[in-house]
């Protein structure tokens, strides 16, 4: 132990003279020329310091390591968020305006002569139609009831509508003068309309269905009284 010490005063000495002559030749105007036994000294002082530091226990740091540095940061791309989808924009449905046409009639009933009525041979009648304006033009005295097919059972090829004239969407009676046929049987005539420029037109939807008269020819009966029959017999 008190060998230890002694040599490690020996080597504090050394230390202390090493830092005593590092310091003197920092201070202006003092200039040392070095001698060979000043390095040896130099040398000395510092193995000696290493050494007493390994006896002592104390370690030298570690040279300091370069350090890398850090990557930099990589740029985070925001996660999109899932947004609703607009509503899909419902079809607005198209207003299809129909275009009425200028000549159109509708059947409304019969006035007279129900179909299937019974007429003796050449009886004669007047069938009257109830129509109605269902075009855009107002029929005017211009307008005629024309025979188109069928049974004319005596009528006129064509005759006036009426005198006055006829608004969209009002009704008019239509009228003819007939005669029952000779023979027995059913008999049926259609009719139609025609404007002043001659185009002719009907009921319907599409404007070209006629409308008609049907009636059944029968022959009398023959009624022959009793009474009347005794008497011729008795005379």
């Amino acid at each position: 132990m008190t060998c230890f010490l002694r040599r490690n005063s020996s080597i504090i000495t050394l230390l202390l003279l090493a830092s005593i002559a590092l310091a003197a030749c920092n201070f202006p105007g003092f200039r040392v020329t070095p001698t060979p036994d000043v390095f040896a000294t130099s040398a000395a002082a510092t193995v000696a310091m290493r050494l007493t530091l390994a006896a002592l226990g104390t370690q030298l740091p570690p040279p300091a390591q370069p350090t890398t540095p850090p990557p930099p940061p990589q740029p985070t791309t925001p996660t999109p968020t899932e947004t609703g989808l607009p509503p899909t924009p419902t079809n607005t449905p198209t207003i299809t305006v129909t275009e009425i046409p200028c000549d159109r009639a509708s059947f409304v009933k019969d006035v007279t002569i129900p179909d299937g009525t019974d007429f003796a041979p050449g009886d004669n009648f007047t069938k009257t139609w109830r129509l109605k304006n269902t075009g855009s033009c107002t029929w005017t005295s211009g307008y005629s009831l024309i025979f188109d097919h069928g049974d004319s059972m005596g009528g006129p090829a064509s005759k006036q509508l009426t005198a006055g004239t006829v608004a969209p969407g009002q009704t008019v009676d239509v009228s003819v003068d007939l005669t029952a046929p000779n023979s027995s049987g059913t008999y049926k005539g259609y009719w139609k309309l025609r404007n002043p420029s001659g185009v002719v037109f009907g009921i319907g939807s599409s404007g070209d269905v006629a409308f008609y008269v049907e009636i059944d020819v029968v022959q009398p009966t023959v009624t022959i009284e009793l009474n009347h029959i005794i008497a011729e017999c008795g005379s």
